[in-house]
Formats: C-alpha cells, structure tokens, sequence
C-alpha cells in the first residue's frame, strides 16, 4: 500500500493538486480526455470539502469518475487533507499498513474497510472492531456492507466522520453532467 499524499486545504488549488498527485493525475486526466478546465472544475469541490461539514470536524470524500475512484480525508490533521491512492476498497484502522491510518485508541488495529463498486457505490464494512462502526448512529454489525451516502455520518470507534461523495457516471459526460453531493 503507498502512503496518504498530503495536499494543503488552506489554500486548495486544483492544478496544484494534481501536480502534487501525478499517477491520480495521470488517471484523471485519461477519463477527462486531458481538458484540464473540465478537471479543474470537478477537483475544486472536492479540496473544499471540510466547509461542507457541520456535524464534525473530519470528513472523507470520495471520488469516483469512470476508472478512478480514490478517497481524500483530513483524519490525521484537520488542517490538511490527505488522498488515497486510486483503489477500490480502503481498509482503516490504527495499523500502518492501512490506507487511512488513525492514531485513536478507539479504532482497532484493521477497523473498517470502505469499498467502491462500480454499479452499487461506496460501502463500509466493520472487519470486527472492538468498538464498532455506525452509519448515522446505527451500529452495523460486522462483516456487513452498509451502503454510503453524500451526507453520511460514519463513526468508528469514537471518532465521526462526515462522508461526502462525488461520482461522474460515465466516462465522456460532461463536467455539468457529473453528480456532486
């Protein structure tokens, strides 16, 4: 698993961001067809996603546009957000190993494991935690995948976490096309 690439909130500029993240970029622009003004358009929202929350201070927002889906969170500093690498499942925990590593100690070691699948959506599913995983204060019991939503509370452990998505359909729709939540 590569390490989290950290990318600076404060200031979230999209050119920057992909030249900060060449392999997404690469994938990004490949779906995009290389217009930059397109890319520039969907990767905005998405660096702006901590002034969407307003039930805690972290989030994780998930990506998905033809071939690429990552995730971007502000887990370890809420002053900077960090993207996964383009996967389809993420496993969280205190682990190193683990694409999202959280130092808490109410996070189990190999905690939760978010998925992307093409037809269905993001998903978590709790990997048997010792403090559980909950979907908008719902315990889920464990090995069971629970569907996200834009606006999705998750807690695992004691930590909330609001869960913000953006999808484009297919590749070749327009940006105007492309579903932010």
């Amino acid at each position: 698993m590569s390490p989290l690439q950290p990318s600076v909130v404060s200031n979230p500029c999209p050119l920057r961001f992909l030249e900060q993240n060449p392999s997404l970029s690469d994938s990004l622009c490949a779906d995009y067809d290389f217009n930059i003004d397109q890319l520039a358009t969907l990767i905005r929202p998405v660096l702006e996603a901590q002034k969407r929350c307003q039930l805690s201070s972290f989030y994780i927002q998930a990506v998905a546009i033809g071939r690429t889906s990552f995730l971007i969170t502000n887990l370890m500093q809420s002053e900077i957000s960090y993207n996964t690498a383009i996967a389809s499942s993420w496993l969280i925990g205190r682990s190193l190993t683990c694409a999202i590593t959280l130092q808490d100690p109410s996070v189990s070691r190999c905690h939760a494991v978010i998925s992307h699948h093409r037809n269905e959506g993001f998903s978590v599913t709790d990997i048997g935690s010792s403090n559980g995983t909950w979907v908008n204060r719902r315990r889920i019991p464990v090995m069971e995948r629970r569907s996200l939503r834009d606006g999705d509370l998750i807690q695992v452990g004691s930590l909330k976490i609001e869960f913000f998505v953006t999808t484009r359909s297919q590749p070749g729709t327009n940006v105007g096309e492309a579903t932010y939540y």
